[in-house]
């Protein structure tokens, strides 16, 4: 600890010569507090109780999904983006990691969304293709809102080309709060819509 103390009164006596930020001071100073903390208190971090709903709370919201395995993975899909939610939410996230915690949540949503999709032609007795674009074409017929549909077309197109080799753009702010909100409420909507029509 007095090495710390140390640390941080040389470096502020030492801001004439302009060597570091304010920030770099901090952040140095954090990291040499850090490894006087032993390693198993460094992350035992406690996720607040309540943020993320535990597995047997989300299974009845996807009661209508029948594959036990699938309903389940639904479910872990949707702790994340929960918990995603909560650190888009707290914390002063910019740039690239902001935008990243977005699409890493527009792809686990569209995930989920084509998961019931699948599901749902199957349960109305459409044999479903390996694409998920051509499930989507085929909810028309079933009683599924133009809305929806469209919500879900463009969460898809939305999440396409997802790979960097593909990438031709910059992602640090490609993504926003907007495309968030919206692959949220797309996969909200599904599973409502879904619930309703079986």
């Amino acid at each position: 600890m007095q090495k710390l103390l140390e640390l941080i009164i040389k470096s502020e006596m030492d801001i004439s010569s302009k060597i570091f930020k304010h920030e770099q001071i901090i952040t140095r100073a954090l990291n040499d507090l850090e490894k006087c903390i032993p390693s198993i208190r460094r992350s035992n971090i406690q996720l607040p109780i309540g943020i993320v709903k535990k597995v047997r709370d989300l299974l009845p919201e996807y009661r209508f999904v029948q594959n036990k395995t699938i309903q389940r993975n639904i479910c872990y899909a949707i702790e994340s983006l929960q918990f995603y939610e909560w650190i888009l939410s707290r914390f002063k996230i910019y740039g690239p990691i902001k935008s990243y915690l977005v699409k890493v949540s527009i792809i686990l949503a569209d995930m989920v969304v084509e998961a019931m999709t699948r599901e749902f032609i199957q349960q109305k007795n459409v044999r479903p293709h390996k694409k998920h674009s051509k499930n989507i074409s085929k909810l028309k017929g079933l009683g599924v809102s133009d809305k929806l549909i469209s919500s879900i077309e463009a969460l898809h197109s939305r999440r396409s080309n997802i790979h960097l080799h593909l990438v031709t753009d910059l992602e640090n702010e490609k993504y926003t709060a907007t495309d968030w909100h919206n692959s949220l409420k797309c996969l909200y909507d599904s599973k409502s819509e879904y619930t309703k029509l079986l």
